[in-house]
């Protein structure tokens, strides 16, 4: 084997030789399925405008792989509504798997700002603790299924996820019983955990899909996968970008969510604001960005244009 000062001696040739070896590691062997694109759409069907968006959604299977329907308080849709009802059924009939929105609030663990509480309402009653949220995301999941299980839903997005095993495993193992209890009452179940990051490896194996990355363009720019992520399967590995202004930026963030391992990925041109006034999953970017993104990630365009139009969030 030759020596560090023989390399270095080699010079640029040498460099360049290193270089593209870490970069054959880095990049997983082509499995020959395409990149599929993965939708938090969180706007309400109860408007025309926002069903024409999931109708949308629905004729760009199987492009479109994935798509998050959530209720108007960040929950399920309760009393039943014919307008979930229709869109959950139009998207699985169509091929994508529509999953229902449940918050986990990181089981009330402080990692800095301060507990989330359950919703006053809800069956947490307002609490921030274990107990509180264990009773609300079981409650949420079973009122999915319940509600809309007949109507094709798939299974469940879990938002707010840990990203650390924690002390002998106390985080994952919270996150393990739920998966496993999602599992056992709603056999079939595709779960998603959304801790917004790389996690530890502690959580390769517990969801269907991480979403290991959930952030702004330049942050995706600098963003480093943690080392599991490039040997899983890449549809383990979900990717959310926005503030991506133009379709060259577009096109960069999918290239390098390939890169990274990633099976499902989703970029728009909207952005977040710290007053939460805008909010990037609340509608589609504009027809020429979206149809763009359908060929980047899945190799080309499937379905008619989008409809350009503009939703509430339900919130």
């Amino acid at each position: 084997m030759r020596s560090v000062l023989a390399v270095t001696v080699a010079g640029v040739t040498a460099i360049g030789l290193v270089s593209a070896v870490v970069a054959r590691l880095y990049r997983p062997e082509p499995t020959g399925r395409p990149q599929r694109i993965a939708v938090p759409a969180y706007w309400t069907p109860a408007v025309p405008a926002g069903r024409a968006m999931f109708d949308g959604l629905a004729a760009t299977a199987p492009a479109t792989g994935i798509v998050v329907v959530n209720g108007s308080r960040s929950a399920p849709e309760v009393p039943h509504h014919t307008a979930w009802s229709q869109t959950v059924h139009t998207l699985r009939a169509g091929g994508t798997l529509p999953l229902g929105y449940v918050d986990t609030g990181y089981f009330g663990i402080d990692f800095g700002p301060g507990s989330h509480s359950t919703r006053p309402d809800g069956a947490g009653g307002g609490g921030s603790d274990l107990a509180a949220w264990r009773a609300q995301i079981d409650r949420d999941v079973d009122d999915w299924y319940a509600l809309y299980g007949g109507d094709g839903l798939g299974g469940i997005f879990l938002d707010q996820t840990a990203a650390l095993c924690g002390p002998d495993n106390a985080y994952v193992e919270l996150h393990r019983a739920v998966v496993d209890r999602i599992r056992s009452r709603h056999p079939g179940a595709y779960v998603v955990m959304n801790p917004g990051r790389s996690t530890e490896r502690c959580y390769a194996g517990i969801a269907d899909t991480l979403v290991t990355f959930e952030g702004s363009y330049l942050e995706y720019l600098a963003h480093r996968p943690a080392a599991w992520e490039r040997w899983v399967p890449a549809d383990r590995i979900w990717h959310l970008v926005y503030d991506a202004p133009d379709l060259a930026s577009m096109h960069r963030a999918v290239t390098l969510s390939k890169r990274r391992n990633a099976g499902f990925v989703y970029v728009t041109s909207e952005i977040l604001t710290p007053d939460g006034r805008r909010h990037p999953w609340d509608r589609l970017p504009d027809d020429d960005y979206w149809r763009a993104q359908l060929a980047a990630a899945y190799g080309r365009v499937v379905g008619p244009p989008a409809v350009p139009v503009t939703a509430a969030r339900p919130r």
